[in-house]
């Protein structure tokens, strides 16, 4: 009887623990994340340069599609909120120096060729000229679509390596300025200050969708379950510009004719954004 009653129970045993297995690789699991990232802004073009990394946050949903005994489709939703430092070049001597109009609601100007003199100059529009650095902060609602390869369990972890991509829609786009020119009814002066949470969704690409490289490693340790720790180390980089490849708002030059009318040489833009994405999440 005794040796029934052992045998029964390492059956039971046996039979819990592959449950557990079976469920831990479930067909379908979803939990949650968050990601310091820190990231940056590159620049395609020789008058503008990237300024070095920033520090970001994400955070999100995660779904996650058992698609064999070692790919998972992964994906979910999220937010993503990045900043990228620029430099641009600045050479009053040969024509080239960074600038812009607001208006009297601090929203950005068009700045087109033939443009009347005394609309540009009126009272309510202030310029600011002479810009060398950019901070940009963007916004995205973000939803990842990559392929998850894990390993098999070893003492409660197991390890993968995604690759796929990054599906972004922008919500907001904001700069701060550093300019040390600023023009009131046409006078200019030399004066260094900061514009401040500048709206430049105007000038930001026409498509509020980016697409781009999601790459990583990472690591799940289950701890009770079918509930596991995550924690991976993504790069991600953009295919896309985040700007007007030619702005309509900010000029490099721009110089008044016999006519008395504006004309402008326009600021060149391809910004692309990357970011160091560590996830760290929770899985059920």
């Amino acid at each position: 009887m005794k040796k029934f009653i052992v045998s029964a129970l390492l059956l039971s045993a046996a039979h819990f623990i592959t449950a557990q297995d079976s469920n831990f690789d479930k067909k379908f699991r979803f939990g949650v994340r968050i990601a310091p990232q820190p990231t940056w802004i590159k620049s395609k073009d020789k008058n503008t340069t990237g300024g070095g990394m920033n520090f970001g946050f994400g955070f999100g949903l995660i779904t996650e599609f058992k698609l064999s005994d070692i790919v998972h489709f992964y994906t979910g939703i999220g937010g993503d909120f990045e900043n990228g430092t620029i430099t641009y070049k600045n050479d009053p001597a040969n024509n080239y120096s960074v600038g812009y109009y607001t208006d009297n609601n601090q929203e950005l100007i068009e700045l087109s060729n033939n443009m009347d003199t005394a609309t540009l100059f009126n009272k309510n529009n202030t310029g600011y000229g002479g810009i060398t650095q950019r901070k940009i902060k963007t916004t995205y609602v973000t939803i990842p679509l990559t392929l998850k390869m894990m390993t098999q369990e070893y003492s409660g972890f197991r390890y993968f390596a995604q690759f796929g991509a990054d599906l972004g829609i922008r919500t907001k786009v904001i700069a701060n300025d550093d300019y040390s020119l600023i023009v009131k009814k046409g006078v200019t002066s030399s004066v260094n200050g900061t514009v401040s949470d500048l709206d430049i969704k105007k000038d930001a690409s026409l498509i509020p969708i980016r697409l781009g490289l999601n790459v990583g490693l990472g690591t799940e340790y289950r701890i009770a379950g079918t509930t596991s720790l995550m924690f991976s180390i993504n790069y991600f980089s953009s295919f896309t510009n985040l700007m007007r490849s030619t702005s309509k708002y900010v000029a490099t030059n721009g110089q008044i004719d016999s006519n008395g009318k504006m004309q402008f040489t326009y600021l060149k833009q391809n910004l692309i954004q990357n970011a160091i994405r560590i996830n760290i999440g929770i899985l059920f």
